[in-house]
């Protein structure tokens, strides 16, 4: 029991020291959501306490942001290759079974032997595999920013020409 206990303490520490982003952290390539809403994708992303130095893959030129303009960060973990599997086996089982109640034009049911379905729901699958892995999986990096000046929760915008006055409020958590 002790010792249980001491490797789940020390699981804890490990696994909250890889949630953080440390200082001076490197990312081949990441995508970077600004405060604005627009999405730059970046390559040799080094993340600092106070700004984030990356190379635009658009202009091919460094750039170097503080870290109060950054929303989210995110970085590539994977593909999506178990779910594309599951979904392209599941669909064309589906299509198998359908395709089964068909009737021929006499009226008489199609019996189809297990090989159709074996072969249909392997098709889904390598079909719902080589879909999944096109599709990368993102997983956001937590920021610890530091401020460089005065946080003002309230912010007042008024806007004479459209009479409208728009007010936000931000809090940190």
């Amino acid at each position: 029991m002790k010792n249980t206990l001491i490797v789940f303490t020390l699981l804890l520490f490990v696994l909250q020291g890889q949630a953080q982003s440390e200082p001076g952290t490197r990312y081949n390539k990441a995508k970077i959501y600004l405060n604005d809403h627009r999405i730059i994708k970046v390559s040799d992303l080094e993340i600092n306490q106070i700004t984030a130095r990356f190379m635009d893959v658009k202009g091919n030129e460094e750039t170097i942001l503080p870290i109060q303009d950054i929303t989210q960060i995110r970085i590539p973990k994977g593909n999506h290759l178990l779910l594309g599997t599951a979904f392209g086996t599941a669909t064309l089982s589906l299509s198998a079974l359908l395709i089964d109640l068909d009737t021929d034009p006499l009226g008489q049911p199609r019996e189809k032997e297990a090989g159709f379905y074996l072969a249909m729901a392997g098709t889904g699958a390598a079909l719902g595999a080589l879909i999944g892995v096109l599709i990368p999986k993102w997983r956001s990096i937590p920021l610890k920013k530091k401020s460089l000046g005065f946080h003002r929760p309230i912010h007042l915008d008024i806007n004479a020409q459209t009479n409208s006055l728009n007010l936000k409020i931000t809090m940190r958590l």
